[in-house]
């Protein structure tokens, strides 16, 4: 994603991304026939629009100071990180003309949001965009409305924010994986393992923390059904053998937990794959699932000579 144009390329994405979406959804592609129907425009301008029947609407662009002081992983450059110091609001917003249709379309996208952690501007391209929907309160959507200068419509507001290259990072920590043959571990790498497994548990369960709360219920309870712990239990046990990784201590209890973790990621993977036709971005998300589980499992491995 170039520097100078990262608003016109997650514009593009995000348009590319719900497009294909709809394109495998025959409900939806009743209702929206090309991509040429979904704007940028503001929703007070959707009556100038008579042929747009989806709006992609950029309302807010924040700064993340957080973001600055991660560390730049392999191949990434100084430029590409300043991406991640940006979020872009948006509120996408159906005008159909029909209440139905339009309650039907939102479904649908907030569907594909949930599908799709990550996105990608072109596949040339290995900096991404995270997406997550955000919990907006009524007091904050009727401030936003109004200065929009239109009537409260059925919408999602959503924010787009720079993700970390995943093949770039995940290579450089399971490709230094502690060869079975060595009677010492390598410390740093078990420990560049464990760091990319908290950071990515980390980064979802925050996303889930700023969903709407109907979704953050479900995710909340899917996550406890599938691996029969709390997403702050499975927090905190992932903090704690940090602790021990640095003291050196035995963490043969820490196995289970990871094996819970990767049993999750598992039941994403498959959740995607059973979607009816899953679109290019869903298919680059499936291989990054895979990752995810790599590195889970790399780190119990790896785990095995320290006791």
């Amino acid at each position: 994603m170039c520097q100078k144009a990262f608003i016109s390329d997650a514009d593009s994405a995000l348009a590319n991304l719900v497009w294909r979406g709809i394109e495998n959804e025959s409900g939806a592609k009743s209702i929206i026939s090309s991509q040429e129907q979904i704007s940028f425009s503001s929703p007070k301008a959707a009556g100038a629009h008579g042929s747009r029947k989806l709006l992609i609407f950029l309302y807010n662009i924040t700064e993340e100071p957080a973001m600055r002081n991660i560390a730049l992983t392999a191949g990434v450059s100084r430029d590409g990180a300043n991406l991640k110091t940006f979020a872009l609001h948006y509120l996408i917003t159906p005008v159909t003309g029909n209440d139905k249709d339009d309650h039907a379309l939102l479904e649908t996208i907030i569907h594909i949001l949930l599908a799709t952690p990550s996105i990608y501007a072109n596949e040339k391209n290995s900096v991404g965009l995270m997406v997550k929907m955000d919990s907006l309160s009524l007091d904050e959507l009727r401030k936003l409305w109004i200065a929009l200068g239109t009537p409260l419509r059925l919408s999602v507001s959503l924010t787009a924010s720079s993700a970390q290259p995943e093949h770039d990072s995940q290579a450089q920590v399971t490709s230094s994986i502690v060869a079975p043959e060595k009677a010492e571990p390598d410390t740093k790498n078990v420990t560049q393992l464990y760091q990319a497994v908290l950071k990515t548990f980390a980064e979802q369960s925050d996303g889930w923390k700023n969903r709407n709360m109907v979704v953050k219920q479900w995710l909340l309870q899917d996550f406890k059904k599938n691996t029969n712990m709390t997403v702050e239990e499975m927090f905190t046990t992932l903090n704690n053998l940090g602790d021990k990784l640095e003291q050196h201590c035995p963490t043969t209890q820490f196995v289970k937990p990871l094996n819970l973790l990767a049993g999750y990621y598992k039941h994403q993977l498959d959740q995607l794959k059973g979607m009816h036709k899953v679109s290019h971005n869903q298919a680059e998300n499936l291989e990054t699932i895979n990752i995810w589980i790599k590195d889970v499992e790399t780190l119990v491995e790896a785990l095995g000579p320290l006791d």
